[in-house]
């Protein structure tokens, strides 16, 4: 099931470690196909140290077991962790445990997938894995004893090189019990021919294919990022290397593609021998070895009685693929060629471009990490060379360049990407940036000091990556060593000897790092793609398909569609067979009171008037014995960190509404302009660049804190803890010295105007702007104010008015900076290790806002921002027709229940888990049915509304009516609420909360947003799991009756859909029989075709064509842009609050967003929950993340 990130961007697998440490462009691009949207799980409790403290967390259990011969052991030397691998003796498993403390345990198993066609024999393969094994025939039992064991399901992705199937518990002793039934799915699954039809590809009988694969694809095959990655593997690869295929599989191919193929493939590749499984967190490895002897290896073994004979050895056929195979023939490219790819979009304005050479052995660490680190010197920030000399310009060449690699076999794939690139820079934009390149290695050097910036930088966040995702790192090195290193783990430790590797690199002079840059970019020859957008092509395409169904109906005929049709219903009866009773129900559910949460101790410095509680203890003595109170409210969250996040919180509700636009440019503009210190001092954009980048792991400005709050804009800085005082004091000038100018504020807004055309390609993005619109008023509401729809206008309008009155636009800026100095709208938040601050207090009453007391104006929520149709919800429905996509998305929204402490809430979220489960109710109801790829509920607390999202789908409204009978059926009782799927939506949400608080940060950054924003008591969550398991069947029937079924009726709901082009005027009448009042809207065109050098806006198609001198600030009544941090769960971005208000996230933050990047395994950027509805977390990189939860 396909989850992916835009292919364009990078080419056919994920990041190394590395990259994923060292990348901080807005872009991360990767070819994953997922089975769904991932949830972030990692860590451990905290980092107390670095090498010399690795034994602490470890004990001395590397050592042989039973079959289990060990390979390898030793410590991480910058963190408390401790690998192993083994592998075995009878069946040739590989097992690798990275062994650290953690509430919750984490399990990849990895196939290496090599593939020489373009069936997607990988990709379809791993959805049919969860159809059920030869010990569970059934389908979604995998899932819901998952649940049932503390997880929240399982999970999966398909790479150009591998397969990894993954499943995390809270605890071990659930991760234990699943280990042998998900190996059995693995190895020995039951591929039938009608989980073929329902799961694959079949015709339906209106002669149309569908199937989960076939639609994933379909929505992807035609999309810039695959197309272009596709032109790049045909170049780049010969018809003998695996590199060269769609593991997807194209749809052409799917089409003729059956399931004795894919049996054949999972016979020759899925084998013990080919099968890596790594486990990470605080199992007891004696106990996960028993489970690996006495019930792994037997069941293996069962299936495969030739290797009960002895000592395993491979058979005398196996070729180890990608090693072995005719994949690892030496490449060379000759000479450098560049291709044109074009791509459906109606706005010609933008395109992108990818170059990609040869680079290292995926071994050669040390070269690797130079290479990302000369990257990073070219591209990290507007100070960088490739930076300033195409982006960080009034007209700019792109909006963002980003470099890359991939590993191989022999050679990296090095790629560099240039985005939002104007039509008529398009096929020449590639030689100047390697001419550029040329220059700085021949001519202009390498500026070591800022080179040293960039070295630290990278360090800095090599430890807190550590500290906030463990299991990422851990996965990413061994998934990589599984398949290109030696077989007995040899390229394993020195994988992470990065401190050494860093120790060397300081060492290098200016030539090293030139010659460098020479050798692998200058000197070599390239592929280049060129991605050209094409209003003909959507046309085109469309057609092409027309005339191929008809051509298939007219030759299959009534009867022969019917056949097919009774064939599709049988499928569908045989896959959806329930299980015995006793099979899910003899397995244990976990128990949320044995969950062993990250401590975290408050103390808080209250504003005049206010009498919030923390807790009394340590923390709140060490305030009170540091200086006298602050005039504002500040909160303190202590846990174990090496780094310490201070965070300004400022509700802007209250802006008015000709200022709340201009908040989109100066969230962007606070980390990329000049500031004036409090000293006097005036620093260049340039220099605050330089000075912030050199001690911050994470800088950021965006509405929300924790995705909830809408109407809040935060600032924060994390830094390590000795830069406490420092960071207070960065803080302070950010928001007072902020310094505009002309010229900088046209370089802003230039790149986010090229940045709009990429942005309004997304259909389910697009969707989600028009429900809000529909639901919020952008007089009221400063975020919404800054969303997609508006942005449109208003980034046009403003870049206009820089050229003919700067000044307007200026004073707009400084009104809007001048509101935040208002205390009575201002939090703060400190979260880290507070105990280790010597003054925590008096850093921030001698460093930050100067401000007199003021009581603190209640926070304000987005319920209140509400429109008359936000608040009465019906009949309204906005269409958006969208050549850039094929199917539809669609996002209706209803009245919920308001607040936290909602007597109704725990059984609607409780609800909405049942509903959403995989295998559960709307899974199998519309993605089982082949109507959607994705659909699912949501509950927002925060604004009081409930919704329902249809995420790629054929026709958006068939999945909405299928999901309206369910959810009647189970309110009126003709359809069973299973206790079983009950039970273990309970379970799951156990885990969901538990990682909310999962890493220390995610932790102190729940006790805050609990304790304080919410008011609810930092113990809410586990308050909240302690409710779940009394509330009975009727109590889930009755919030479906009285919330969600209201979703479903055009009396009681609003929403919005997008849809291709050619889909438009049958889902529009579709929506009409069921009573709402469907308006058409089109999305504006930006610029004109040939990117000419006149200003863009003097040939935009919009309706804001007024002279000069009109008044900003009365346009910006009606004018948004969006943020880039809107609807994400910030604080370690794995923690999602339910909401279901969904504004878009187009990239006014991308700089600051980009900062986070580093700490995300790249294999997880997907939506975190079921209840998000935004396009998805890797939006924010430019990457088109998608998946079906």
């Amino acid at each position: 099931m396909l989850s992916t990130i835009s292919r364009l961007r990078l080419n056919a697998r994920r990041p190394s470690f590395r990259q994923t440490l060292l990348l901080a462009t807005p872009i991360l691009v990767s070819a994953l196909y997922a089975r769904h949207p991932f949830n972030v799980s990692s860590t451990w409790t905290h980092l107390r140290g670095m090498a010399t403290q690795s034994a602490l967390f470890v004990s001395d259990d590397a050592r042989d077991y039973g079959s289990f011969k060990l390979l390898q052991s030793f410590p991480i030397k910058y963190a408390p962790v401790k690998v192993a691998k083994w592998r075995s003796e009878k069946t040739g498993l590989t097992v690798v445990v990275g062994d650290h403390q953690a509430p919750v345990t984490n399990g990849h198993f990895a196939i290496a997938s090599e593939i020489f066609d373009d069936t997607g024999r990988p990709h379809t393969l791993e959805h049919l894995i969860f159809l059920g094994s030869k010990s569970y025939p059934f389908k979604g039992v995998l899932d819901q004893l998952a649940n049932r064991a503390g997880s929240d399901g399982t999970n999966a992705w398909t790479a150009n090189d591998h397969t990894a199937y993954t499943i995390s518990t809270a605890g071990s002793e659930g991760f234990l019990t699943m280990l042998p039934i998900y190996v059995d799915h693995i190895l020995h699954p039951t591929i039938t021919d009608a989980g073929f039809v329902t799961e694959v590809h079949h015709i339906n009988g209106a002669g149309e294919d569908a199937g989960v694969v076939y639609s994933e694809m379909q929505a992807r095959e035609n999309q810039s990022g695959d197309l272009m990655a596709l032109e790049m593997q045909r170049k780049l690869y010969p018809s003998t290397s695996a590199y060269r295929s769609e593991t997807g599989g194209l749809m052409a191919m799917l089409r003729v593609l059956t399931a004795e193929q894919i049996r054949e493939y999972h016979g020759k590749y899925y084998v013990p021998h080919n099968l890596c499984l790594l486990v990470d967190g605080a199992v007891p490895i004696p106990e996960l070895f028993r489970v690996l002897n006495d019930e792994v290896e037997p069941l293996i073994l069962q299936h495969r009685p030739s290797l009960t004979n002895g000592t395993f050895t491979p058979p005398s056929d196996w070729v180890r693929p990608f090693v072995e195979s005719s994949t690892s023939k030496t490449l060379a490219i000759s000479e450098s060629t560049t291709t044109v790819v074009e791509f459906m979009e109606e706005d010609e304005s933008m395109g992108e471009i990818s170059l990609n050479w040869l680079g290292p052995s995926p071994t050669d660490y040390r070269t690797n990490l130079a290479v990302q680190i000369l990257g990073d010197y070219l591209t990290l920030s507007a100070t960088a060379p490739l930076q300033k000399a195409f982006v960080e310009i009034p007209k700019p060449y792109c909006t963002g360049i980003s470099f890359h690699t991939e590993d191989r076999v022999n050679h990296n794939e090095l790629s560099v990407t240039a985005w939002d690139v104007p039509t008529k820079h398009l096929e020449a934009l590639g030689k100047m940036l390697v001419d550029k390149m040329r220059a700085i290695a021949q001519n202009e050097g390498i500026d070591m000091e800022r080179l040293g910036l960039v070295l630290r930088m990278s360090k800095r966040k090599l430890l807190e990556y550590m500290e906030t995702n463990v299991s990422g790192v851990l996965s990413d090195v061994v998934i990589a060593d599984f398949l290109y290193g030696d077989l007995r783990g040899k390229d394993l430790p020195p994988a992470f000897d990065d401190l050494e590797d860093y120790a060397a690199l300081e060492q290098w002079s200016a030539q090293d790092w030139a010659d460098l840059l020479s050798k692998y970019y200058v000197s070599q020859p390239f592929i280049g793609v060129v991605g050209k957008p094409s209003a003909a092509l959507s046309a085109k395409l469309d057609q092409a398909e027309k005339d191929r169904l008809a051509e298939r109906r007219e030759k299959l005929g009534e009867k022969k569609l019917k056949e097919l049709e009774q064939k599709l219903q049988e499928a569908k009866t045989e896959s959806d067979k329930p299980p015995p009773e006793g099979m899910i129900t003899d397995f244990s559910i976990t128990d949320p009171k044995g969950l062993s949460w990250v401590p975290v101790e408050t103390g808080i410095n209250n504003a005049p008037g206010q009498t919030v509680n923390s807790d009394r203890g340590e923390v709140q003595l060490h305030l009170d014995q540091d200086a006298a109170e602050l005039p504002f409210q500040a909160h303190f969250a202590h846990v174990k960190s090496n780094f310490v996040t201070v965070s300004a919180l400022f509700d802007t509700i209250n802006v008015p509404p000709h200022l709340k636009p201009y908040f989109s440019i100066l969230q962007t503009a606070i980390f990329a302009s000049g500031v004036k210190r409090a000293d006097g001092t005036i620093l260049s954009h340039e220099q605050v660049v330089d000075q912030l980048n050199d001690f911050t792991v994470v800088k950021s400005a965006y509405f929300t804190f924790r995705n909830v709050f809408t109407e809040v804009m935060t600032i924060e800085l994390k830094v390590e803890k000795g830069d406490y005082e420092k960071a207070v004091g960065w803080l302070r000038d950010l928001i007072t010295g902020l310094v505009f100018t002309k010229e900088r504020l046209q370089v802003i807004v230039a790149k986010q105007l090229q940045e709009l055309p990429f942005e309004k390609r997304d259909g389910n993005k697009v969707a989600s702007a028009w429900a809000d619109r529909l639901g919020y008023d952008a007089a009221k509401s400063t975020s919404e104010a800054c969303s997609l729809l508006n942005l449109l206008e208003f980034v046009p309008v403003t870049a206009k008015a820089l050229e003919h009155s700067p000044d307007e636009v200026i004073k707009m800026l400084e009104q809007a900076k001048a509101y935040l100095l208002d205390p009575s709208i201002m939090r703060v938040s400190v979260r880290g290790d507070v105990l280790s601050l010597p003054s925590p207090r008096s850093v921030l009453a001698k460093s930050f806002l100067p401000v007199q007391p003021s009581p603190l104006a209640p926070l304000s929520t987005s319920a209140q921002t509400k429109t008359a149709l936000g608040e009465n919800p019906s009949k309204k429905m906005v269409l958006v027709p969208m050549p850039a996509i094929e199917g539809s998305y669609s996002l209706h929204f209803a009245k919920g229940p308001t607040g936290w402490d909602h007597p109704d809430l725990p059984a609607l979220i409780l609800a909405a888990s049942v509903l959403n489960a995989a295998e559960s109710y709307l899974w199998k109801s519309v993605r089982g049915s082949g109507l959607a790829y994705g659909a699912s509920i949501s509950v927002g607390a925060e604004s009081g509304t409930v919704a329902y999202s249809v995420y790629r789908s054929p026709n958006a409204k068939l999945a909405y009516e299928e999901a309206k009978k369910i959810l009647t059926g189970l309110a009126d009782g003709t359809v069973e609420l299973d206790r079983n799927i009950v039970d273990g939506a309970r379970s799951s949400l156990t885990y969901k909360y538990a990682r909310a608080s999962e890493t220390v940060m995610a932790a102190a950054g729940t006790a805050y947003l609990n304790e304080v924003l919410k008011g609810v008591g930092k113990d809410y969550n586990q308050r909240l799991l302690e409710k779940f398991p009394s509330i009975t069947l009727h109590e889930i029937r009755s919030v479906i009756q009285r919330y969600l079924l209201p979703i479903f009726s055009s009396d009681t709901a609003i929403g919005a859909v997008t849809v291709s082009a050619g889909k438009a005027d049958e889902v529009e009448a579709g929506f009409r029989e069921m009573g709402f009042e469907v308006e058409r809207k089109e999305l504006p065109h930006l610029g004109d075709a040939e990117g000419s050098d006149e200003d863009v806006n003097t040939k935009t198609r919009l309706r804001v064509k007024q002279a000069p001198d009109v008044k900003l600030g009365i346009l910006s009544l009606t004018l948004t842009l969006v943020t880039a941090m809107q609807r994400l769960c910030w604080e370690e971005l794995w923690d999602c609050e339910p909401s279901s208000r969904a504004p878009t996230n187009p990239g006014p933050a991308r700089a600051a967003f980009a900062e986070i990047l580093p700490r995300l395994h790249p294999d997880r950027l997907f939506q975190q929950c079921t209840a998000c509805r935004v396009s998805r977390l890797a939006d924010l990189w430019r990457a088109q993340v998608q998946g079906d939860r």
